[in-house]
């Protein structure tokens, strides 16, 4: 179907003849309206219209409205894929434009009502709610990093310490550490002094001695170089480590899959 007035929650919308090749020669006006209080959002599934730097030859032109006359949201053509595209408004306006030349695969769409979560004060979000198609998810602002309850803001893991003693635990501990997380700790001691690691609580996935899954991974500095001193995983609490030189690296890695309790230590010099 070339264009026309569309009613719904929800729907889809493709250019003419989709899957195949779209005719020349078309101009094709959708007007999309959803309930009262609604946003609608729009997401492309496929995406291919003859290309041009400007967009002159084939194109699809995005408004934030009903009529012509509204705000241009984009216009589009080529072979990337647009992103999510939200109104203001329960109205959108879609139209699709072919000359008389090349022609593409054209592209497929699939539009929802939307909510804006943010607005609501029940997000939970601590710095930021981004809205996404049919949800929300929270960010941090810089120098934060989202705890594993994907609600607050925490100190981004890893840094270079100075501190002759102090603590350093895992991503949202005493709760489950976030998967991907790569969290890097340097300790760096005056020169003459050394750094002494003591561990009082212990437990990521894994229990062998290769720890393919998470792991803590502990190294001195010594002389340019690092040398090893084991890489922990499991319930069993490390022993204390003692550096050989006034610099220690702790690396933890977690993976996508199991979350566990994490790690605590305090270092003294």
């Amino acid at each position: 179907v070339c264009g026309g007035e569309i009613i719904a929650e929800k729907g889809y919308l493709q250019s003419p003849n989709y899957p195949d090749e779209y005719r020349p020669n078309k101009e094709c006006v959708w007007h999309i309206t959803v309930p009262d209080g609604y946003q609608v959002a729009l997401k492309f599934q496929s995406f291919e219209i003859e290309n041009h730097d400007n967009c002159v030859y084939d194109y699809l032109e995005i408004k934030d409205g009903y009529a012509d006359s509204s705000q241009l949201l984009g216009r589009f053509c080529g072979h990337k894929i647009p992103s999510d595209i939200r109104s203001t408004t329960n109205n959108l306006y879609v139209k699709f434009v072919s000359d008389s030349s090349v022609n593409k695969a054209g592209f497929s769409a699939t539009f929802i009502k939307e909510m804006n979560e943010c607005l609501d004060s029940d997000h939970g979000c601590e710095h930021i709610c981004i809205n996404t198609f049919d949800g929300y998810h929270c960010e941090c602002r810089i120098g934060y990093e989202l705890h594993s309850d994907g609600k607050k803001c925490e100190d981004a893991c890893g840094g270079i310490i100075e501190s002759l003693n102090g603590t350093i635990s895992s991503p949202s501990f005493p709760d489950l550490y976030p998967p991907n997380k790569n969290c890097i700790w340097e300790i760096d001691a005056p020169e003459g002094f050394r750094i002494l690691l003591n561990f009082t609580f212990f437990d990521l996935e894994g229990n062998n001695q290769d720890c393919e899954y998470d792991k803590l991974d502990i190294k001195s500095r010594l002389n340019g170089h690092y040398s090893p001193h084991g890489m922990f995983c499991g319930s069993r609490l490390p022993p204390i480590i003692t550096s050989q030189g006034h610099n220690i690296r702790l690396e933890f890695t977690s993976d996508n899959s199991v979350q566990r309790g994490g790690f605590h230590l305090h270092f003294f010099t």
